[in-house]
């Protein structure tokens, strides 16, 4: 049996662990030091996780820019899911405010050095309508703003068939966010337009150009209904001119859970469509005291023939939420991936020789916390 592998951030993701449990001192009695705690705020979330994988020819990963995962790197990897967040907030005068968001994960160059996730300025114009520059999430989900943060997600993660469709999470440039109000149902639309830069397992940089965004999300009592579209144009990819599209809904009302989301990514040529995958997803679970069991179905599918090998799989997950201390959690959880004929699906490093198809079973034990 092979040892597991403890990636090189998690004593830091471990002393982030100690330091929530300590008693912090506070200066409520001391104004100034009040007044600076209100204009400035610092907050910080974090993963320790274990993933195994049976499939000992290929790695299990939670993101596409992972070059390794569990299973033929690691029987037992610390990397599919630990990372450690920082955010800071600052808020300069009433209308004037800026956030920055720093995130230490397992990257494609196969390091944990950390990365600026969110760093923009944000102008109130008035209370529902405002302009954001700089360093933007894209609301690509009904979980973009949190699919980092555990702790805000039942499930062990936001399952891999959907989310990792999509491999550019933000976005340099500008986006416009307005609300309005019809009684209890609050409707907030985006409108946004950058670029940006990934580099991939390979090294290479792939560069995204006219990233441009309609996103809407209503709520109303305890449902949210989401909706997103996208374009963007990538200088390396053939071919380069590239559509997202996903809704969304999520149920909460407290005692019971649901959610489920489906995507559709659509690759054209100059010709027409050249590729369209889709994915969806649907979610649901109880809640008995402290413990949140839940089933999770997932599925990803070609919906054109390219002449290459498909990348096609369906997921059956089960698991448990354990909300042990406040703002801390323990989770469980199985997946037995279906891959789909003459497929490895979304496993990556692929050893010689392993045959597609078949079933891989992954088992996942994770804590989250914030601070």
């Amino acid at each position: 049996m092979r040892a597991p592998h403890l990636s090189p951030a998690l004593p830091l993701v471990l002393a982030a662990v100690l330091a929530t449990a300590l008693p912090v001192a506070h200066a409520d009695d001391d104004l100034p030091a009040a007044a600076e705690q209100a204009r400035y705020k610092l907050n910080g979330f974090g993963t320790v996780g274990m993933a195994r994988s049976s499939e000992t020819g290929a790695d299990y990963v939670f993101d596409n820019l992972q070059p390794r995962g569990a299973g033929r790197s690691h029987e037992w990897s610390s990397d599919v899911d630990s990372r450690l967040g920082v955010q800071l907030t600052a808020n300069f005068t009433p209308q004037l405010s800026g956030v920055v968001q720093v995130v230490s994960e397992y990257r494609a160059d196969g390091t944990y050095r950390p990365m600026f996730n969110w760093a923009n300025l944000k102008y109130a114009f008035t209370p529902d309508f405002s302009v954001r520059i700089g360093r933007i999430g894209l609301a690509s989900f009904l979980a973009s703003d949190s699919r980092r943060v555990g702790f805000s997600n039942i499930t062990a993660r936001p399952p891999v068939e959907v989310y990792r469709l999509l491999a550019l999470k933000d976005s340099d440039g500008i986006d416009a966010v307005y609300r309005s109000h019809y009684g209890d149902l609050t409707n907030s639309v985006t409108v946004l337009y950058g670029k940006k830069t990934v580099t991939n397992t390979r090294g290479v940089d792939v560069h995204s150009t006219g990233v441009a965004g309609v996103f809407d999300t209503l709520e109303t009592g305890y449902l949210t209904l989401h909706a997103a579209y996208q374009v963007r144009d990538v200088d390396n990819q053939n071919p380069p001119l590239g559509r997202f599209m996903s809704i969304g809904a999520s149920y909460d009302p407290g005692d019971w859970f649901t959610s489920a989301e489906y995507v559709k990514v659509i690759n054209f040529s100059g010709t027409g469509i050249k590729a369209t995958r889709a994915a969806w997803y649907i979610n649901g679970g109880y809640r008995l005291g402290n413990f949140s069991p839940y089933v999770t179905v997932s599925d990803l599918r070609p919906l054109t023939d390219t002449g290459q090998a498909p990348i096609a799989e369906r997921t059956y997950a089960t698991g448990v939420r354990w909300d042990f201390v406040r703002n801390m959690d323990l989770k469980l959880q199985f997946d037995r991936i279906h891959l789909g004929e003459n497929s490895f699906g979304t496993l990556q490093n692929i050893a010689p020789g392993v045959k597609p198809g078949g079933k891989v079973l992954i088992t996942s034990v994770l804590m989250d916390f914030l601070f």
